[in-house]
């Protein structure tokens, strides 16, 4: 049986075909073809494939359309059945055998290879599958629907036992069957058709739509054909985009005409729809504007320059279908499809408005913490943005409003000493972490999400933040937001990352959106100035490369006599010396999306038995997993700080720091003491999850442990490991620390608060 693989490939996914071609010289399966058909635009060379185990052939298309490219790869193929991938999907080993030998025994016009979709990079997957074919990734994007309560549940697929059978089990689906998973039927990529039905119904391919392609020649075949099969167990992986940005899947496109495309293909399609597959594809339909129309017509500035040549076509589409149809929406969505029948765009984006503010104010009937949220947050949209800005206000928030720390805090305390009365200062704090602060002068503190917090949000002048404003966030005209990030990146951030497993899919563009709104971004160094401009997308033009504030501390002239004063109110002896262990969090290390969990590997017993008569522990964790452990066990060895307001403090008592990928060495290395790295999941940590910037073994101030006893041992000579890692550590702080002097704040506030700051002193 041969196969023609079709993969028709835009210019910016030319750089994923070698994936896909490791992945299908892997399949081991001779009688195939790979068919490329390639747009070329002569900004990306393509690089010609060459396979001794596989025939690959390439075309060429100027400026094509998946739809021409499709067109032209299979007039020059010559499998029995054609298999449709896209650049950066892949297929499950063993696939195509299976498929071999089901078609031997079995003839069928389309099979749809059961999709399995996911947000893992195509090149690790690929890697993992073959060195294990039980294979799956950790985590699923989005639940499938079981077509039969018998069906083993998704999850606990046996990929083993199916990757013995000879014959792939699949399901068949007939007549009412068919249309229960009607959407799937209309995805091309994914699926083996056969040669003949194929180039049977052609011309029904859209060669100009350059994202909805296929509905029509989709929707011929699938009404020819007698049955509709499906593989019981997923055959092909496709990757989704989590970077819309720089790696936009078609649907995601920034071309303004998406909302044209996709209508004119609803148009198109349905002349060649028999009436059960005309009800299902206009109610597919309908759902889609019930659910997204008003957003979109409430913010007319989504649907870009065309929004009335938008409307025109949708009032075409809405005028093809009969009345009975129409009444099946909500009277809501009739009501804004009215206004659009009667060409009344204005009215139709007004009445858009009134519906989102109807819908946002349905959300509010369950009287819940989150419904006084989006009270708050309706306030915040449609009142305070309103309001005049008040001049003097600064805002602050730390870790999500966790406490009063980082460089926020010396900002503050900077302006409060400094310029006294000047400004009003707004502390957001989160009461899920810490109650609420004593009031000081000048200064109040707003429950986060609360109606003063939204009030301030809108009304302040200055929003002084450490990590990222909510998505929600309104940027007005003639404020300041000065967005002082909260470390030196040793771990791959945002857009240098292939994936981003415990967070939103979607976390890279609503990072993206949320930079924008940034006036400043504080740089501790010149290294982070480079790593942000390509991690953060940010201009290093609006970057202030100043040192961080929150450092200014570990070089305070009476330092000495500050740690004397934090170990007091800590409670440790003044004779005992300070071990501090801060560990940061790992990314697979969580239960759910958003949940983090944290599991303890350096041995504290063991230090304990050997240390406590000259040291003391100090235990900071990520504030992620701050309060998931209790060392109650441990007695006075162990002081667990990992809610202390401010960790610069626990670093001016601490004689020695334990870390493993945490920043905190960066700003520790200020103060010139030994540095242990407890790397007890180095491979995994660096193979696996997210990489590095820099190379541990070659670029660090202190030695890589792998175990406790590595630790203790280093501990306990701890003179000799200072010596032996000088060098490195005087290399080390030129690199990142020539901008920390003491005095990043100043320079930070004067540059900020200028505009304020002379009227001031005038």
């Amino acid at each position: 049986m041969k196969f023609s693989i079709i993969t028709a490939c835009k210019t910016r996914d030319i750089k994923k075909l070698k994936t896909l071609q490791t992945n299908i010289e892997q399949q081991q399966y001779s009688d195939l073809e790979w068919i490329i058909a390639y747009e070329t635009d002569n900004t990306i060379p393509f690089v010609q494939l060459t396979s001794t185990s596989i025939q690959i052939k390439t075309v060429s298309l100027s400026l094509s359309t998946p739809g021409a490219a499709i067109n032209v790869a299979t007039a020059v193929a010559s499998g029995n059945y054609f298999i449709f991938l896209d650049a950066d999907d892949l297929l499950f080993p063993n696939c195509l055998f299976q498929l071999s030998n089901l078609l031997k025994s079995d003839e069928f016009n389309m099979i749809d290879l059961n999709c399995y979709p996911t947000y893992e990079p195509a090149d690790t997957i690929n890697q993992e599958l073959q060195k294990n074919e039980n294979y799956l990734p950790k985590w699923y994007s989005e639940k499938k629907e079981q077509q039969n309560p018998n069906d083993p549940p998704f999850f606990t697929i046996d990929y083993q036992n199916a990757k013995k059978q000879l014959t792939p089990q699949y399901h068949s689906f007939q007549e009412k069957k068919r249309l229960n998973n009607f959407s799937e039927q209309l995805m091309i990529t994914g699926k083996v058709i056969k040669n003949s039905v194929f180039l049977q119904n052609i011309s029904l391919l859209n060669s100009t739509n350059p994202i909805y392609y296929s509905d029509p020649i989709m929707v011929s075949i699938g009404q020819k054909i007698d049955s509709y099969i499906q593989l019981t167990f997923p055959s092909y992986i496709k990757i989704k985009h989590n970077d819309p940005i720089n790696d936009p899947s078609l649907s995601q496109s920034a071309d303004s005409q998406i909302w044209l495309y996709m209508i004119n293909n609803w148009i198109e399609t349905l002349s060649y729809l028999s009436n059960n597959w005309q009800e299902k594809y206009i109610k597919q339909s309908l759902d889609y504007l019930n659910t997204y129309l008003c957003s979109a017509l409430a913010n007319p500035e989504t649907m870009g320059t065309q929004v009335s040549t938008i409307l025109n076509s949708l009032k075409k589409w809405l005028s093809l279908l009969d009345h009975q149809s129409l009444q099946k929406v909500g009277l809501p969505t009739r009501w804004l499809l009215h206004a659009i029948i009667s060409n009344n765009g204005k009215k139709a984006i007004r009445r858009s408005q009134i519906l989102r503010f109807l819908r946002q104010l349905n959300r509010l009937r369950n009287s819940d913490k989150r419904s006084l949220t989006s009270i708050s947050r309706l306030c915040y949209q449609y009142i305070f943005t309103k309001l005049p800005i008040k001049q003097n206000v600064v805002i602050y928030e730390s870790f999500l409003g966790r406490n009063i720390s980082d460089s926020p805090k010396y900002i503050y305390q900077f302006l409060k000493n400094n310029y006294p009365g000047k400004f009003k200062h707004v502390w957001i704090i989160n009461p899920e972490f810490t109650d609420l602060p004593k009031q000081r002068a000048n200064t109040i503190f707003v429950k986060r999400f609360g109606i003063r917090y939204m009030y301030y949000l809108a009304v302040s002048k200055y929003q002084v933040i450490n990590m990222r404003q909510p998505k929600w966030f309104q940027k007005r005209e003639g404020t300041k937001f000065l967005a002082t990030w909260h470390g030196t990146p040793l771990k791959h951030l945002v857009f240098d990352m292939d994936n981003v497993a415990s967070a939103n899919p979607l976390y890279k563009k609503i990072f993206y959106h949320q930079s924008r709104q940034w006036d400043y971004l504080i740089s501790p160094n010149q290294y982070s100035s480079d790593i942000f401009e390509h991690a953060f997308m940010y201009p290093k033009k609006q970057m202030l490369p100043t040192g961080y504030p929150r450092n200014d501390i570990l070089n305070a002239p009476d330092k000495l006599d500050k740690a004397k004063a934090i170990k007091t109110k800590l409670g440790i002896p003044q004779n005992k010396k300070v071990i501090l262990y801060a560990p940061t969090w790992r990314d697979d290390d969580y239960f759910d999306v958003g949940k983090y969990k944290f599991t303890l590997k350096l041995d504290i017993g063991k230090l304990r038995a050997s240390l406590s008569d000259e040291y003391v522990l100090i235990l900071r964790t990520h504030y992620f997993i701050a309060n998931r452990l209790d060392t109650s066990e441990f007695g006075d060895f162990v002081f667990n700080e990992s809610t202390y307001d401010d960790i610069a403090e626990l670093y001016l008592i601490s004689d020695v720091l334990i870390t493993d990928y945490s920043s905190v060495f960066f700003d520790y290395a200020i103060l010139k003491r030994p540095i242990l790295f407890y790397v007890y999941d180095y491979e995994q940590y660096a193979d696996v999850l997210r990489g590095f910037y820099l190379d541990m073994n070659k670029d660090l101030p202190g030695p890589l442990l792998k175990t406790s006893a590595d630790v203790l041992n280093a501990i306990k000579n701890i003179d000799s490991v200072q010596k032996e890692f000088s060098n490195r550590y005087h290399t080390f702080s030129s690199r990142f620390n020539a901008w920390e002097d003491g005095h990043a704040t100043e320079r930070v506030v004067n540059t900020v608060f200028s505009e304020s700051l002379k009227k001031a002193s005038k």
